[in-house]
Parts: C-alpha cells; sequence; structure tokens
C-alpha cells in the first residue's frame, strides 16, 4: 500500500524540536539527514519531516515542488524500511532538509531517497 497518512508525517514543536536537538547527522547529497531513535511508542515506526530553506530557494513554487517531489518518491520506497522497523519495534524520526541550490530531477530524488531508505534500514539491524 502505497500511502502517506498524517500519522507517518512529523509534527509538533517537542518532536521536531527534540530531533533537531538530538538526531544524528549525515549527509546524502542533495540531503542532509537527522535521525532520532524515539523512545516513547507512537502511531507509526517511521515519521518524515521533510524541509527546504528559503535562503536557497525565495519562491514558495519552488520550495513546494522539492516537498511535493520528495515526499513522492519517499511514499513508493519506504514500505521496505517501515515493515524492517515493525519487526523490530523501533521508532524512528527522521528529517530531510534539502541542501541543494538548484532543483534536481524527480529520478536523482527517488536514488537518493532509496539511498537514506538503505542506510536506515542497514543502521536498525
Amino acid at each position: 500500500m502505497h500511502k502517506f497518512p498524517k500519522k507517518e508525517r512529523l509534527s509538533g514543536k517537542k518532536a521536531v524540536g527534540e530531533l533537531f536537538k538530538k538526531g544524528n547527522n549525515s549527509f546524502i547529497y542533495p540531503f542532509k539527514v537527522l535521525i532520532h531513535k524515539n523512545n516513547s511508542p507512537t502511531d507509526s515506526n517511521l515519521r518524515l519531516l521533510i524541509t527546504v530553506p528559503k535562503r536557497n530557494f525565495k519562491k514558495a513554487v519552488d520550495r513546494n515542488r522539492i516537498k511535493r517531489l520528495t515526499r513522492e518518491a519517499w511514499r513508493l520506497n519506504k514500505n521496505e524500511a517501515l515493515e524492517k522497523l515493525e519487526e523490530t519495534s523501533v521508532y524512528l524520526d527522521v528529517a530531510l532538509v534539502y541542501a541543494s541550490k538548484t532543483i534536481l530531477t524527480y529520478k536523482e530524488i527517488t536514488l537518493k531517497i532509496i539511498l537514506i531508505l538503505q542506510r536506515l534500514i542497514k543502521e536498525k539491524e
């Protein structure tokens, strides 16, 4: 099932603040990836936050396009990672911060999202 429901989106000031304070950083171009293992069980084992800095893209149209492409790539490729996390009862919060100054194609973004998800699976095994 390829869905991206509300329960899989990271929201709330406390949860987001904790992710940015305590999360582990890594960089997979064009994304800065922050991962935080959540100790308290939530609705979903894997919650995602996507941000695109206004500093790099002044027009909201561009920021929204990048978020839309990223969300779609995540939605179509997250299932394997979600299944692995459900088996191990691990709860992760993930933030993807778009760091490039140019808009990449959907194909390039998809490849990077797959790489990020594979790394998530590898880290949590």
